[in-house]
């Protein structure tokens, strides 16, 4: 049986993008070299998904996110206090290992973040990537208001539990070029250099003046989703590849980490 070193020897080896000596895809908590039969995938490693792995038989959970609500590695700014202790003492109690998958899984072609994203929107025609990471492309789409288009987006992350999305733009602008990017980084001035007329980007990646407000001045219309929103199909698209390179192992994929939800004007 694999353990979570074999798992991220794997990812890392495929990913010539990733320096290992820099990279967040590090082992966060556990034995390293535990034989696993069962793995949880998730977006984001919250308690709520913790336990469901681990009462679900899990010995190991990848997730794309931090674990300890710190990008970099090795993540020590909140294990020594609430809500870290409960989550390190949970940790430690079950043996349970985490695993990081995020700079390798965020450029992986085809399967990984933005290409999952795009065709879970269902962008196909892409005309434009960024040469220089996996990270920006741009599609083609017939020509719609941007009020349609974006109800699509709606529509479609409904499925992932988002209620809705935000738009700035004029609702009966006609728009065929969106763009899509890799979570927080998010596509930007580049593509709208090279024709780019709707961005689809993140909360976490996107403030209103410093990014969103300065893209519209730009020219763009933009719709913002939530940063998990934007990943999930990604994530899924990898447990289902971990489950192809290593059969001998079960892999379950988790989506319940907290999503937020809307209350709408009454008047």
């Amino acid at each position: 049986m694999p353990n979570a070193t074999q798992i991220r020897e794997y990812l890392l080896s495929n990913s010539p993008w990733v320096s290992p000596e820099e990279t967040v895809d590090t082992i966060k908590a556990g034995d390293a070299q535990r034989d696993v039969t069962k793995v949880a995938v998730c977006w984001y490693a919250a308690m709520d998904t913790i336990r469901s792995a681990h009462d679900a038989g899990c010995e190991l959970l990848i997730c794309h996110e931090p674990t300890f609500w710190e990008h970099a590695a090795p993540e020590t700014v909140w294990r020594d206090k609430e809500p870290g202790l409960t989550k390190q003492r949970f940790l430690d109690e079950t043996g349970m290992v985490i695993l990081r998958a995020h700079d390798s899984w965020d450029q992986w072609p085809r399967i990984g973040i933005r290409d999952s994203w795009a065709a879970f929107l269902g962008l196909t025609e892409r005309v434009f990537a960024s040469e220089d990471h996996n990270c920006h492309a741009i599609f083609a789409i017939p020509e719609q208001p941007l009020r349609v288009f974006a109800q699509h987006v709606a529509d479609r992350v409904r499925l992932l539990g988002e209620d809705g999305v935000r738009v700035m733009g004029d609702a009966e602008r006609l728009v065929s070029r969106p763009a899509v990017g890799v979570g927080c980084i998010g596509p930007g001035q580049q593509v709208v250099d090279v024709g780019a007329d709707v961005l689809l980007l993140c909360y976490d990646g996107a403030s209103y003046w410093a990014v969103r407000e300065r893209l519209y001045e730009a020219g763009a219309a933009v719709i913002t989703v939530e940063h998990g929103t934007s990943e999930m199909p990604g994530l899924a698209n990898l447990c289902q590849h971990l489950a192809e390179q290593f059969p001998a192992v079960e892999f379950v994929y988790f989506d319940n980490h907290p999503k937020p939800w809307t209350v709408m004007s009454s008047t």
